[in-house]
């Protein structure tokens, strides 16, 4: 995997998903949008676990309500499985059912290509953004205004954007903004102890 920089932005480009200690099992973690918010698209964790089970995909595991799947597959292409998943969902609960699938090793770098400190102040809030299918990180940092200097930072991966913010001027960030923009439907958002625990999740899978 090759990872550069320019004009503070990182970027990485990955090659071939790796193969697992389970000879040909592949691990994923699959990140759903906008189920169990505000009392809409109310989906329980046996419910999600049935779904997936449905679609032959192995060790299924959820990680709270926010929508965090885990599990197995034989497949080595974790793009390929996001629409039969989207489609299991919406015919199973009648909602317009979004999601990006990231294979373990590809998960693990992103987290290693974000900026230097994301997570670890308390003094600042820590997002990782992830696009769905129908954009990348780098167009979607194209349609925004610059991250204001001295308030936030954004390092874009190839999967997600990770953000950090002073938490004493949210409202002034370009990330604030972009949650009132059209752009916003095309991204699953997770904090950073989330983003943090799944990663250990997905190593307990050997």
């Amino acid at each position: 995997m090759a990872l550069f920089q320019q004009h503070g932005v990182v970027r990485q480009i990955s090659g071939d998903v790796t193969i697992d200690g389970r000879g040909n099992m592949n691990t994923y973690l699959c990140l759903l949008r906008g189920i169990n918010v505000g009392g809409k698209n109310l989906i329980s964790k046996d419910q999600l676990i049935d779904v997936f089970a449905g679609l032959d995909l192995e060790n299924v595991r959820t990680y709270i309500q926010s929508g965090n799947v885990m599990f197995q597959s034989s497949s080595a292409d974790g793009a390929a499985m996001t629409a039969p998943i989207e489609q299991a969902l919406a015919e199973r609960f009648d909602y317009p059912a979004r999601a990006v699938v990231l294979a373990r090793e590809k998960y693990a770098a992103m987290l290693e290509a974000a900026h230097r400190g994301w997570g670890k102040s308390d003094e600042h809030r820590h997002n990782a953004l992830f696009t769905l299918a129908n954009i990348t990180p780098d167009r979607l940092m194209r349609q925004l205004p610059p991250p204001e200097k001295g308030i936030e930072t954004v390092s874009a991966t190839e999967h997600a954007l990770f953000w950090s913010a002073d938490k004493k001027q949210l409202m002034k960030t370009t990330m604030t903004k972009l949650t009132r923009s059209p752009w916003y439907r095309m991204l699953t958002v997770r904090n950073h102890k989330t983003v943090f625990k799944l990663r250990e999740l997905l190593d307990e899978f050997g």
